[in-house]
Protein backbone atom coordinates (compact mmCIF):
# COMPACT_ATOMS: atom_id res chain seq x y z
CA UNK A 1 0.00 0.00 0.00
CA UNK A 2 1.42 3.72 -1.19
CA UNK A 3 0.74 6.04 1.36
CA UNK A 4 0.41 9.02 -0.24
CA UNK A 5 0.66 11.15 3.13
CA UNK A 6 4.45 10.82 2.76
CA UNK A 7 5.78 12.10 -0.37
CA UNK A 8 9.49 13.15 -0.67
CA UNK A 9 10.09 16.45 -1.82
CA UNK A 10 12.29 15.07 -4.43
CA UNK A 11 9.97 13.06 -6.44
CA UNK A 12 7.98 15.68 -8.58
CA UNK A 13 5.83 15.72 -11.40
CA UNK A 14 5.14 18.66 -13.26
CA UNK A 15 2.29 18.85 -15.36
CA UNK A 16 -0.07 21.07 -17.25
CA UNK A 17 -3.20 22.67 -15.49
CA UNK A 18 -5.42 22.05 -18.60
CA UNK A 19 -4.39 17.84 -18.53
CA UNK A 20 -6.02 17.99 -14.94
CA UNK A 21 -8.92 20.12 -15.69
CA UNK A 22 -9.90 18.13 -18.50
CA UNK A 23 -9.18 14.77 -16.35
CA UNK A 24 -6.83 13.66 -19.17
CA UNK A 25 -6.39 10.28 -19.53
CA UNK A 26 -3.67 8.40 -21.94
CA UNK A 27 -0.12 8.57 -22.85
CA UNK A 28 1.82 11.56 -21.90
CA UNK A 29 5.18 13.11 -23.46
CA UNK A 30 7.76 14.87 -21.61
CA UNK A 31 11.19 14.25 -20.32
CA UNK A 32 12.53 12.25 -17.14
CA UNK A 33 15.67 13.62 -14.83
CA UNK A 34 17.10 11.17 -12.90
CA UNK A 35 19.64 12.93 -11.26
CA UNK A 36 16.91 15.05 -9.78
CA UNK A 37 13.60 12.44 -9.68
CA UNK A 38 11.76 15.04 -11.47
CA UNK A 39 8.96 14.22 -14.87
CA UNK A 40 8.21 17.51 -16.33
CA UNK A 41 5.16 16.11 -18.79
CA UNK A 42 5.19 19.19 -21.45
CA UNK A 43 1.44 17.17 -23.04
CA UNK A 44 -0.56 14.22 -24.47
CA UNK A 45 2.29 14.07 -27.45
CA UNK A 46 5.26 15.26 -29.03
CA UNK A 47 5.47 18.52 -30.53
CA UNK A 48 9.95 18.93 -30.07
CA UNK A 49 11.30 15.41 -29.92
CA UNK A 50 10.03 14.63 -26.18
CA UNK A 51 9.66 10.67 -25.68
CA UNK A 52 6.55 8.83 -24.07
CA UNK A 53 7.51 9.23 -20.50
CA UNK A 54 4.26 7.96 -18.54
CA UNK A 55 0.39 6.94 -18.74
CA UNK A 56 -2.61 8.30 -16.90
CA UNK A 57 -5.56 5.77 -16.61
CA UNK A 58 -8.76 6.73 -15.70
CA UNK A 59 -8.42 3.49 -12.33
CA UNK A 60 -5.59 2.45 -10.92
CA UNK A 61 -3.67 -0.42 -12.96
CA UNK A 62 -4.03 -3.48 -11.78
CA UNK A 63 -0.04 -3.78 -12.71
CA UNK A 64 3.00 -2.34 -12.32
CA UNK A 65 4.46 -0.07 -15.04
CA UNK A 66 8.72 0.74 -15.67
CA UNK A 67 6.66 3.93 -16.67
CA UNK A 68 5.46 6.63 -15.21
CA UNK A 69 1.76 6.13 -13.67
CA UNK A 70 -1.00 8.46 -12.90
CA UNK A 71 -4.39 7.57 -12.22
CA UNK A 72 -7.90 8.78 -11.36
CA UNK A 73 -8.83 7.81 -8.01
CA UNK A 74 -11.84 9.88 -6.30
CA UNK A 75 -11.64 12.47 -8.69
CA UNK A 76 -7.25 13.17 -7.92
CA UNK A 77 -4.74 12.48 -9.76
CA UNK A 78 -1.59 10.37 -8.31
CA UNK A 79 1.27 9.37 -9.66
CA UNK A 80 3.87 6.50 -9.10
CA UNK A 81 7.23 5.24 -10.20
CA UNK A 82 8.65 2.21 -9.06
CA UNK A 83 6.45 2.23 -5.71
CA UNK A 84 7.48 5.60 -4.62
CA UNK A 85 4.84 8.21 -4.37
CA UNK A 86 5.04 11.67 -6.59
CA UNK A 87 4.01 14.78 -5.28
CA UNK A 88 2.11 17.20 -8.52
CA UNK A 89 2.95 20.79 -9.64
CA UNK A 90 0.43 22.05 -12.17
CA UNK A 91 1.65 24.71 -14.32
CA UNK A 92 0.31 27.01 -17.12
CA UNK A 93 2.52 28.03 -20.17
CA UNK A 94 1.10 31.09 -20.59
CA UNK A 95 1.57 32.25 -16.74
CA UNK A 96 4.27 30.48 -15.34
CA UNK A 97 6.94 30.53 -18.55
CA UNK A 98 6.32 34.58 -18.64
CA UNK A 99 5.53 35.11 -14.84
CA UNK A 100 9.14 36.80 -14.59
CA UNK A 101 8.02 39.34 -17.41
CA UNK A 102 4.91 40.46 -15.33
CA UNK A 103 4.60 44.01 -15.01
CA UNK A 104 7.36 44.32 -17.88
CA UNK A 105 5.83 42.69 -20.76
CA UNK A 106 2.40 41.53 -21.57
CA UNK A 107 2.16 38.39 -22.42
CA UNK A 108 -1.05 38.62 -24.43
CA UNK A 109 0.08 41.70 -26.26
CA UNK A 110 3.68 39.96 -27.23
CA UNK A 111 1.43 36.80 -28.69
CA UNK A 112 -0.41 38.08 -31.28
CA UNK A 113 2.74 39.70 -32.72
CA UNK A 114 5.01 38.10 -35.21
CA UNK A 115 8.74 38.34 -36.37
CA UNK A 116 10.35 37.90 -39.39
CA UNK A 117 13.90 36.64 -39.02
CA UNK A 118 15.81 37.26 -42.06
CA UNK A 119 18.76 34.98 -41.39
CA UNK A 120 18.86 32.48 -39.26
CA UNK A 121 22.83 33.11 -38.12
CA UNK A 122 24.96 34.01 -34.89
CA UNK A 123 22.46 37.17 -34.95
CA UNK A 124 19.29 35.91 -35.70
CA UNK A 125 19.42 33.07 -33.71
CA UNK A 126 19.74 34.85 -30.48
CA UNK A 127 17.21 37.61 -31.77
CA UNK A 128 14.51 35.22 -32.05
CA UNK A 129 15.69 33.27 -28.83
CA UNK A 130 15.16 36.47 -26.87
CA UNK A 131 11.99 37.56 -28.79
CA UNK A 132 10.68 33.91 -27.87
CA UNK A 133 11.51 34.27 -24.35
CA UNK A 134 10.03 38.20 -24.01
CA UNK A 135 6.87 36.24 -25.45
CA UNK A 136 6.08 36.49 -29.18
CA UNK A 137 4.16 34.15 -30.74
CA UNK A 138 4.52 33.84 -33.86
CA UNK A 139 7.98 33.72 -35.92
CA UNK A 140 9.00 33.29 -39.67
CA UNK A 141 12.44 31.93 -39.93
CA UNK A 142 13.86 32.74 -43.71
CA UNK A 143 17.33 31.30 -43.99
CA UNK A 144 18.46 28.63 -46.64
CA UNK A 145 21.57 28.18 -45.11
CA UNK A 146 23.13 24.97 -42.87
CA UNK A 147 23.93 24.28 -39.19
CA UNK A 148 28.14 23.89 -40.07
CA UNK A 149 31.17 23.23 -37.40
CA UNK A 150 32.64 26.62 -38.00
CA UNK A 151 28.68 27.96 -36.74
CA UNK A 152 29.20 26.65 -33.80
CA UNK A 153 31.57 29.16 -31.72
CA UNK A 154 29.21 32.05 -32.26
CA UNK A 155 25.38 30.31 -33.24
CA UNK A 156 22.55 29.25 -30.47
CA UNK A 157 23.32 26.25 -32.00
CA UNK A 158 24.76 23.17 -30.69
CA UNK A 159 26.82 20.24 -31.97
CA UNK A 160 23.74 17.75 -32.72
CA UNK A 161 22.37 20.46 -35.20
CA UNK A 162 25.37 20.59 -37.53
CA UNK A 163 24.40 19.19 -40.92
CA UNK A 164 20.30 20.69 -40.16
CA UNK A 165 18.67 23.98 -41.68
CA UNK A 166 19.49 26.58 -39.67
CA UNK A 167 15.83 27.29 -39.60
CA UNK A 168 14.63 23.73 -38.07
CA UNK A 169 17.61 23.66 -35.88
CA UNK A 170 16.14 27.37 -34.29
CA UNK A 171 12.44 25.94 -34.48
CA UNK A 172 13.28 23.65 -31.99
CA UNK A 173 15.12 26.41 -29.90
CA UNK A 174 12.12 28.71 -30.16
CA UNK A 175 9.46 25.76 -29.49
CA UNK A 176 11.78 24.53 -26.52
CA UNK A 177 11.21 28.07 -25.06
CA UNK A 178 7.30 28.28 -25.71
CA UNK A 179 5.77 25.12 -27.42
CA UNK A 180 2.70 27.06 -28.03
CA UNK A 181 4.95 29.07 -30.48
CA UNK A 182 3.85 29.36 -33.84
CA UNK A 183 6.75 28.50 -36.10
CA UNK A 184 7.24 29.01 -39.54
CA UNK A 185 10.11 27.76 -41.55
CA UNK A 186 11.33 28.98 -45.31
CA UNK A 187 14.56 27.72 -46.66
CA UNK A 188 15.05 29.93 -49.07
CA UNK A 189 17.04 33.07 -49.91
CA UNK A 190 14.65 36.08 -48.61
CA UNK A 191 14.09 37.03 -52.36
CA UNK A 192 12.27 33.73 -53.26
CA UNK A 193 10.06 33.49 -49.90
CA UNK A 194 6.56 32.67 -51.57
CA UNK A 195 3.70 36.10 -51.46
CA UNK A 196 1.48 34.40 -49.95
CA UNK A 197 3.59 33.85 -46.31
CA UNK A 198 3.90 37.89 -46.14
CA UNK A 199 0.00 38.35 -46.72
CA UNK A 200 -0.50 35.91 -43.66
CA UNK A 201 1.83 37.01 -41.29
CA UNK A 202 3.21 40.64 -42.50
CA UNK A 203 1.26 43.46 -41.24
CA UNK A 204 1.52 46.09 -38.62
CA UNK A 205 1.34 43.66 -35.81
CA UNK A 206 4.62 42.40 -37.27
CA UNK A 207 8.65 43.24 -37.07
CA UNK A 208 11.12 42.24 -40.03
CA UNK A 209 14.63 41.93 -38.56
CA UNK A 210 17.30 41.85 -40.75
CA UNK A 211 20.34 39.46 -39.67
CA UNK A 212 21.97 39.21 -42.53
CA UNK A 213 25.78 40.09 -43.35
CA UNK A 214 25.10 42.32 -46.24
CA UNK A 215 23.53 45.70 -47.21
CA UNK A 216 21.49 44.54 -49.84
CA UNK A 217 19.41 41.93 -48.12
CA UNK A 218 19.03 44.69 -45.29
CA UNK A 219 17.51 47.06 -48.58
CA UNK A 220 15.49 44.15 -49.60
CA UNK A 221 13.84 43.17 -46.24
CA UNK A 222 12.97 47.00 -45.50
CA UNK A 223 11.52 47.35 -48.94
CA UNK A 224 9.21 44.49 -48.33
CA UNK A 225 8.29 45.27 -44.64
CA UNK A 226 7.17 49.25 -45.92
CA UNK A 227 4.79 47.43 -48.96
CA UNK A 228 2.66 45.09 -45.42
CA UNK A 229 3.01 48.43 -43.12
CA UNK A 230 5.48 46.55 -40.81
CA UNK A 231 8.50 47.91 -38.74
CA UNK A 232 11.89 46.95 -39.48
CA UNK A 233 15.27 46.78 -37.98
CA UNK A 234 18.55 45.30 -38.49
CA UNK A 235 21.77 44.71 -36.91
CA UNK A 236 25.45 44.26 -38.79
CA UNK A 237 28.54 43.57 -37.97
CA UNK A 238 31.92 45.62 -39.27
CA UNK A 239 35.33 43.71 -39.44
CA UNK A 240 36.03 41.40 -36.48
CA UNK A 241 32.97 42.97 -34.75
CA UNK A 242 34.99 45.87 -33.43
CA UNK A 243 31.90 47.69 -33.86
CA UNK A 244 28.26 47.24 -35.24
CA UNK A 245 25.27 48.96 -36.81
CA UNK A 246 21.27 49.30 -35.61
CA UNK A 247 19.04 50.60 -38.35
CA UNK A 248 14.97 50.80 -37.58
CA UNK A 249 12.43 52.01 -39.72
CA UNK A 250 8.84 52.46 -38.48
CA UNK A 251 6.09 52.65 -41.01
CA UNK A 252 3.62 54.92 -39.35
CA UNK A 253 6.80 57.60 -38.92
CA UNK A 254 8.27 59.90 -41.49
CA UNK A 255 11.32 57.95 -42.20
CA UNK A 256 14.29 57.61 -44.45
CA UNK A 257 14.07 53.95 -45.04
CA UNK A 258 17.55 51.42 -45.92
CA UNK A 259 18.15 52.44 -48.84
CA UNK A 260 17.49 55.70 -48.69
CA UNK A 261 19.17 56.77 -45.33
CA UNK A 262 22.33 54.33 -46.13
CA UNK A 263 22.55 53.03 -49.69
CA UNK A 264 25.66 50.97 -49.80
CA UNK A 265 26.57 52.23 -46.42
CA UNK A 266 30.56 52.97 -47.25
CA UNK A 267 30.67 56.50 -46.46
CA UNK A 268 29.30 55.84 -43.14
CA UNK A 269 30.91 52.50 -41.91
CA UNK A 270 33.72 49.82 -42.97
CA UNK A 271 30.76 47.06 -42.82
CA UNK A 272 31.81 44.04 -44.66
CA UNK A 273 29.55 42.88 -47.77
CA UNK A 274 29.75 39.07 -48.38
CA UNK A 275 31.00 38.38 -52.21
CA UNK A 276 28.21 35.64 -51.67
CA UNK A 277 24.50 36.37 -52.39
CA UNK A 278 21.86 36.47 -49.53
CA UNK A 279 21.52 33.23 -47.09
CA UNK A 280 23.70 31.30 -49.47
CA UNK A 281 25.36 28.16 -48.12
CA UNK A 282 29.36 29.14 -47.49
CA UNK A 283 31.31 26.27 -49.23
CA UNK A 284 34.80 27.25 -49.25
CA UNK A 285 35.02 29.81 -45.71
CA UNK A 286 38.03 31.25 -46.88
CA UNK A 287 36.48 32.49 -50.00
CA UNK A 288 34.33 34.68 -47.35
CA UNK A 289 35.80 38.23 -46.59
CA UNK A 290 33.13 38.90 -43.62
CA UNK A 291 35.12 38.57 -40.35
CA UNK A 292 32.39 38.68 -37.66
CA UNK A 293 34.56 38.48 -34.76
CA UNK A 294 33.91 36.38 -31.17
CA UNK A 295 30.29 35.64 -30.11
CA UNK A 296 30.88 38.08 -27.05
CA UNK A 297 31.31 41.05 -29.38
CA UNK A 298 28.37 39.92 -31.88
CA UNK A 299 25.79 39.20 -28.59
CA UNK A 300 26.57 42.95 -27.24
CA UNK A 301 25.50 44.53 -30.21
CA UNK A 302 22.80 41.94 -30.96
CA UNK A 303 21.11 42.08 -27.19
CA UNK A 304 20.91 46.09 -27.85
CA UNK A 305 18.94 45.50 -31.28
CA UNK A 306 16.99 42.68 -29.51
CA UNK A 307 15.72 44.97 -26.77
CA UNK A 308 15.40 47.78 -29.50
CA UNK A 309 13.04 45.16 -31.20
CA UNK A 310 11.12 44.44 -28.26
CA UNK A 311 10.34 48.78 -27.64
CA UNK A 312 9.07 48.36 -31.32
CA UNK A 313 6.91 46.00 -31.00
CA UNK A 314 5.33 47.75 -27.86
CA UNK A 315 4.90 50.85 -29.32
CA UNK A 316 1.36 50.97 -29.40
CA UNK A 317 0.86 49.00 -25.81
CA UNK A 318 0.34 52.03 -23.38
CA UNK A 319 1.05 50.46 -20.33
CA UNK A 320 4.84 49.38 -21.70
CA UNK A 321 7.50 51.49 -20.67
CA UNK A 322 10.22 51.61 -23.31
CA UNK A 323 14.02 51.47 -22.72
CA UNK A 324 15.24 52.45 -25.87
CA UNK A 325 13.14 53.60 -28.68
CA UNK A 326 13.19 56.96 -27.06
CA UNK A 327 17.05 57.57 -26.73
CA UNK A 328 18.34 55.66 -29.67
CA UNK A 329 18.11 57.43 -33.00
CA UNK A 330 17.63 56.03 -36.23
CA UNK A 331 20.56 54.62 -36.94
CA UNK A 332 23.10 53.39 -33.92
CA UNK A 333 26.63 52.50 -34.02
CA UNK A 334 27.77 50.00 -31.32
CA UNK A 335 31.58 49.95 -30.23
CA UNK A 336 33.26 47.08 -28.69
CA UNK A 337 36.71 48.53 -28.57
CA UNK A 338 38.17 51.54 -30.05
CA UNK A 339 42.18 49.83 -30.26
CA UNK A 340 43.24 49.99 -33.67
CA UNK A 341 45.00 47.11 -33.65
CA UNK A 342 41.49 45.22 -33.94
CA UNK A 343 39.78 47.91 -36.10
CA UNK A 344 42.22 49.66 -37.88
CA UNK A 345 42.18 53.69 -38.17
CA UNK A 346 38.76 53.85 -38.36
CA UNK A 347 38.06 52.56 -34.58
CA UNK A 348 39.00 55.90 -33.45
CA UNK A 349 35.94 57.38 -34.26
CA UNK A 350 34.57 55.95 -30.89
CA UNK A 351 35.96 57.71 -27.68
CA UNK A 352 35.86 54.80 -25.53
CA UNK A 353 34.99 50.83 -25.58
CA UNK A 354 31.75 49.69 -25.46
CA UNK A 355 30.37 53.04 -26.47
CA UNK A 356 26.78 53.34 -28.00
CA UNK A 357 26.12 56.34 -30.16
CA UNK A 358 23.06 58.40 -29.64
CA UNK A 359 23.81 61.58 -32.11
CA UNK A 360 24.06 60.07 -35.48
CA UNK A 361 21.37 61.36 -38.38
CA UNK A 362 20.61 59.58 -41.34
CA UNK A 363 18.69 61.62 -43.76
CA UNK A 364 16.00 61.12 -47.28
CA UNK A 365 18.13 61.65 -50.20
CA UNK A 366 18.52 64.84 -51.82
CA UNK A 367 17.03 62.39 -55.17
CA UNK A 368 14.27 60.37 -54.84
CA UNK A 369 14.55 57.00 -53.15
CA UNK A 370 12.80 53.67 -55.69
CA UNK A 371 11.47 52.18 -52.17
CA UNK A 372 10.09 55.67 -50.54
CA UNK A 373 8.54 56.42 -53.93
CA UNK A 374 7.17 53.59 -54.93
CA UNK A 375 5.32 53.53 -51.52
Amino acid sequence: MIDFSIVRKKYRVYIPSEMISQKYAGPVYGFYHEATGVFNITGSMSTNGESVIGEISQAKPEKPSDLLCGYWEDGKLLFVYQEEPYEIAEYTLEKNLFSRNTGILETDWMMDKCAFMLGCGSVGSLVALELARAGVGTFVLIDNDIVEYHNLCRHQCGIHDVGSFKVDAMKKRILDINPHANVVTCTKIVEEVPKEIYDKYAGENAIFIGCADNREADVYGNRISMMYGSAYISAGFWERAYAGEIFYHLPEKSMPCYKCALGSGESLSERTTQSRRVYTTEENLENVNFAPGIAVDIDFVTIIAAKLAIDILNRFNEQYIPKLLPSLKQFTLVCNTNDTRIGGEMAEIFSYPLQVTRNLKVEFQDGECPPCKCL
